[in-house]
């Protein structure tokens, strides 16, 4: 039997990318994987391109960045919890499509945490740029 997903966060965005978005061969509804880190921010992790030798690309997890100050405030709880999360890229702007030439990398969050339910608003968050 499946339980039921609830939406944590509805769209954030990865702040500090670490990666060039355009070559890391990520595309949105690929998962991700977050961190908590000792520093108290999450880190977020996902399966990127990495060239070996300089010529054959493989995918292995790599660093992408942290969430914001208002996503991170959702999320500590359920990551100190160990709650199953189902994290996805759901916004992607690589360098040359975006106006100004930096990247733009966006998640959603999804768990099945039902202690949650009773002590969030209905409403899913969805978090700004400016926001975070």
């Amino acid at each position: 039997m499946q339980d039921i997903l609830q939406v944590l966060i509805h769209k954030a965005p990865v702040q500090g990318l670490l990666l060039h978005i355009g070559k890391s061969g990520l595309c949105i509804g690929d998962a991700a994987e977050l961190h908590l880190q000792n520093d108290g921010k999450i880190a977020i992790h996902a399966q990127a391109k990495r060239p070996l030798l300089g010529l054959l690309p493989r995918r292995s997890l790599r660093h992408l960045g942290h969430l914001g100050p208002a996503a991170t405030n959702v999320m500590t709880e359920p990551l100190r919890h160990g709650d199953h999360l189902r994290v996805r890229i759901v916004g992607l702007t690589p360098e040359h499509l975006s106006p100004d030439g930096a990247a733009e990398v966006y998640i959603s969050v999804w768990s099945n945490t039902h202690r949650l339910l009773a002590a969030r608003p209905q409403t899913p968050i969805e978090i700004s740029p400016g926001q975070s």
